[in-house]
């Protein structure tokens, strides 16, 4: 199971703060096994060489139609010609494509998905802009996954499971899957509204502990009320008195039990690990995953 663990691309923040590439740690984390990999939206991202070409492409996405766009993103992966307005802009994602050959790339950011917004519109073009990227990193198997980070204290459930369906039915001519992680709410909560909402969930076990250790809901009324086919991925970091860790070890998380569960119920997502950045984060991926080969 672990043999296929992948990562979520934050775990580099603090290397690219001191000027690494984002496709050169893409590339050497791919070449070390580590082949799923979720590009985390974020400043490091953004800061990024890959993010500055992101951000040209945000700019130049209106000046083409759905259709357009589309068809560019699969031309680019299937190395088929195409036709752009922004020759400079594609080919350096297309040479970007090359050097991601073999991996799965995904898509998450942070919204807040659990409020209704206070600006429709804006709010629909950011989720329109978010899946035209998601589909861009991986477009044989796009997915787009959104935590809440903002929204705090009692949730307009009803406002929610809204939001997620209007999301889901945006852009219907790029099939992707979209997705919803546990965060401050509880796992559980979030589960019921991803249902409710027709998206899969992200499932962060690490999420659902308190500083002291104390989970915010047990860990086996999630496992008790999943399905399989709910979820899409799971997430695998270690916390303890300390805070989340930069390799995973023993701690607040049961990481036997949770492959326990995944492999009796035959789950069929991916692993991403997700630890606390640092300046050698290839050493501390490699010692999680010899961690967790152990569970």
């Amino acid at each position: 199971m672990f043999e296929e663990l992948g990562i979520v691309t934050n775990i580099w923040a603090e290397e690219i703060a001191n000027g690494a590439r984002f496709d050169e740690l893409m590339m050497e984390f791919g070449a070390n096994g580590f082949k799923d990999m979720e590009v985390r939206e974020g400043d490091y991202l953004r800061n990024s060489e890959f993010g500055e070409l992101i951000q040209k492409l945000e700019a130049a996405m209106p000046a083409y139609t759905d259709t357009e766009f589309r068809t560019i993103c699969d031309a680019i992966w299937t190395e088929q010609p195409y036709e752009s307005r922004h020759p400079t802009l594609f080919e350096a994602l297309v040479v970007f494509a090359k050097k991601a050959s073999g991996l799965t790339l995904s898509y998450a950011m942070s919204h807040p998905w659990l409020s209704a917004p206070t600006d429709s519109e804006a709010d629909t073009q950011q989720i329109i802009k978010a899946k035209k990227l998601a589909y861009l990193l991986c477009p044989r198997r796009a997915r787009l996954r959104l935590v809440d980070l903002d929204t705090e204290g009692d949730i307009d459930a009803s406002a929610a499971v809204a939001n997620l369906k209007h999301y889901s039915r945006l852009l219907p001519n790029y099939p992707m899957i979209f997705a919803i992680e546990n965060a401050r709410q509880t796992a559980t909560l979030t589960l019921e509204l991803a249902v409710a909402g027709g998206v899969k969930l992200t499932y962060d076990e690490t999420n659902t502990y308190r500083a002291d250790g104390t989970p915010v809901n047990p860990p086996d009324e999630f496992w008790s009320a999943v399905k399989m086919t709910d979820l899409t991925s799971v997430h695998f970091k270690q916390k303890t008195e300390a805070g989340v860790l930069s390799e995973v070890c023993d701690g607040f998380v049961n990481f036997r039990a949770i492959a326990g569960h995944l492999k009796t119920r035959h789950y069929k997502g991916d692993l991403l690990l997700e630890n606390t950045p640092t300046v050698h984060s290839l050493q501390d991926a490699l010692r999680s995953r010899e961690y967790l080969l152990s569970c």
